[in-house]
């Protein structure tokens, strides 16, 4: 233990004991001046490190904690104290996958006396995933590992912003292909729809053919439709907004569909926040497009699932969370999800997932596939508020 407070006191002062760059040099200084002036060095380097939006941390060889910044209950839900006395803590929150390329990264830089860095994840005290880079600094005394002094970053955010981007360009690539594919089978399409028909009305009725020119203009008329969804999802939406309250919209929506609720054995539970302004929408079209995304999860839920769909204002955002996506038998794809292509296969009187997506980019808001727990997603929408918007 005194080996442990010792080891943290040389640390804390090595890491607060050097004047910052740019500050003269204390030897230039009077003698009372150079003591003052220390002492203020080493308060706002304490100040610094106790308030900087990252993890700074001491730990001894065995890798006990000897110092952490009081950031580390933002990025690991555990107080300074709880580290403290927890002597695995570094190694247990590791996420499973990531933990023997950590440990052995860590191993054989810790033996060569290097610095090093590394990305991998961890796992928060709520379970959630979080991105982190630690930048990990050896301390030897004699060719010995004395101890470790390192900085942590939390990069979760990015991750994410570059996963949506990289996303992002998926869709645009996927939507211009199916543009031109529309484009380029439109004109046989049609060709062959019109003569199909035009042979249906001069065939007699009881031709033996019949039947077989039937399923002709049967898959015809599908394809045709599949056709005009996809360039639907391609026109620009004219919107005619007006201050609406999106609960009201929320509430007729799950009203109009409580039949099929019923039908699928699916439970409700709405939580509609209160507080929440009025939000310039086009009413007709968003209640569409809620149907249909409402809709859509119904489709991926289990017979006794419970669909929740909550509510709520984030900033300068209303959030409607619409949880409960089953992921069996497989993962539903997000870039599939708002591909022009995808249909629902239960319910196909909807304005469909793409177009329910673009009336909702429309309105300056988003649509995000959002991973869940326990195989199970949510879908999450944002939409703008105004800064003139009036509380329900």
């Amino acid at each position: 233990m005194d080996q442990q407070l010792s080891c943290q006191h040389a640390t804390r002062e090595d890491l607060m004991g050097t004047p910052p760059f740019g500050s003269p040099s204390l030897s230039d200084l009077p003698e009372s001046d150079r003591a003052l002036e220390s002492e203020d060095c080493q308060r706002r380097y304490h100040r610094l490190f106790e308030n900087a939006p990252l993890v700074a941390y001491s730990l001894n060889s065995q890798l006990c904690t000897l110092y952490v910044s009081p950031y580390c209950t933002e990025v690991f839900g555990y107080s300074h104290d709880e580290i403290l006395q927890d002597n695995f803590f570094w190694n247990n929150h590791i996420h499973p996958e990531d933990k023997q390329r950590v440990r052995f990264s860590r191993e054989h830089y810790l033996k060569e006396g290097k610095s090093f860095t590394l990305e991998y994840r961890i796992i928060h005290r709520d379970r959630s995933v979080r991105q982190i880079i630690n930048h990990t600094i050896p301390v030897t005394r004699d060719k010995q590992l004395h101890c470790i002094d390192g900085f942590i970053f939390d990069i979760t955010a990015r991750k994410y912003l570059e996963e949506q981007l990289v996303l992002t360009e998926k869709i645009k690539v996927l939507n211009d292909m199916s543009l031109s594919v529309a484009h380029e089978i439109r004109n046989p399409l049609t060709s062959i729809g019109g003569f199909a028909r035009l042979l249906e009305r001069r065939m007699a009725s009881d031709d033996p053919n019949r039947a077989h020119l039937e399923i002709i203009l049967k898959e015809v008329s599908r394809l045709e439709e599949t056709l005009n969804r996809v360039l639907d999802g391609f026109k620009l939406i004219r919107l005619q907004t007006n201050p609406c309250d999106i609960n009201e919209i929320l509430s007729e929506v799950l009203n109009q569909l409580n039949h099929e609720f019923h039908h699928m054995g699916i439970h409700l539970n709405a939580n509609l926040g209160t507080g929440i302004p009025r939000i310039e929408l086009d009413r007709r079209l968003i209640e569409e497009g809620l149907r249909s995304l409402v809709r859509t999860t119904l489709q991926r839920m289990e017979p006794g699932s419970v669909l929740t769909i909550n509510t709520s204002i984030n900033h300068r955002h209303v959030v409607i969370e619409i949880g409960g996506i089953c992921l069996n038998p497989e993962p539903l794809d997000e870039c599939q999800l708002f591909f022009p292509f995808y249909r629902e296969p239960t319910f196909d009187d909807g304005v469909g997932v793409p177009l329910s997506q673009q009336i909702i980019a429309q309105h300056g808001g988003s649509v995000v596939l959002k991973n869940g727990s326990g195989q199970r997603d949510s879908l999450i929408i944002t939409l703008p508020v105004p800064s003139t918007g009036h509380r329900t």
